[in-house]
């Protein structure tokens, strides 16, 4: 907007100046002075008629190379509008498709809560005993680290502080039943904030450090995604192969044979 308003601007300013230039007297031509009088105002040259003819024709060109002036100048406040509008279109573009990303992590995140919350409690053992969780430590401090880190995604939506607390997590225990869910967490959350590298080491943590993980079906996905993204047909290609064959029957997989028949 406010470059329709300098176009705006700058055009009436040299509409003033041209008009200024076009009544300015001439007083002197081919050596011999030339008077410009008019009862209203107008220009009207006097002397001989060679005199007044280039007299009339210098005014014209004058007028003339004002206005080519003028309409070059009006070309390139366009071009640079046109620019801007492009560059507005594209930032434009490039927003919705980082908040599809965002939502789709949500819905995500959103479905992981679900099933936590709809699965089961665990079965007695024969002995009358509670089986032990699957998955779930004994250790109390962390099971409220991990606990905190999803809270902050799942509960406070707090995205910028669960990375932080995830990477505690996984430093502080890189050999709990958690750390392969805390490295998919991580890798979405920094997929989601714009950090392909550092999402495709979380993915790539998971996928070959727990090679038993429910969650490596879907970083292979991830990974592919990732690679498709950064242009690596190849490289995609053999994350889907991966989960379609490793995976069969999975959500994963049918996401996968999606995303391979668009390569």
């Amino acid at each position: 907007m406010k470059c329709v308003y300098k176009t705006a601007a700058i055009t009436a300013a040299l509409l003033f100046q041209f008009q200024v230039m076009a009544a300015a007297p001439v007083s002197e031509l081919g050596g011999g002075a030339v008077t410009l009088s008019g009862n209203n105002g107008a220009i009207v040259p006097t002397g001989s008629l060679e005199d007044r003819v280039a007299l009339l024709e210098r005014t014209l060109n004058a007028r003339l190379r004002v206005q080519a002036e003028l309409q070059q100048q009006v070309d390139s406040l366009q071009q640079e509008v046109d620019s801007l509008r492009g560059q507005l279109e594209q930032q434009g573009y490039q927003m919705e498709q980082s908040e599809q990303r965002q939502r789709q992590l949500y819905q995500e995140l959103d479905k992981v809560n679900t099933a936590q919350q709809a699965a089961p409690a665990p079965a007695p053992a024969a002995n009358g005993t509670a089986a032990p969780q699957t998955n779930y430590s004994s250790n109390l401090d962390e099971n409220q680290a991990y606990d905190a880190a999803v809270n902050l995604v799942l509960k406070e939506k707090n995205y910028d502080k669960a990375i932080p607390a995830f990477q505690g997590f996984i430093k502080q225990y890189p050999n709990s039943s958690y750390a392969p869910n805390a490295h998919y967490w991580l890798g979405q959350l920094l997929f989601n904030k714009g950090d392909r590298a550092g999402a495709k080491g979380q993915f790539q943590t998971l996928a070959s450090k727990y090679p038993k993980s429910p969650k490596r079906a879907d970083a292979l996905l991830k990974l592919g995604m990732l690679s498709q993204l950064e242009g690596k047909k190849a490289d995609a290609k053999g994350f889907y192969e991966q989960v379609i064959k490793g995976y069969p029957s999975t959500s994963a997989a049918q996401l996968a044979q999606q995303s391979l028949s668009k390569l």
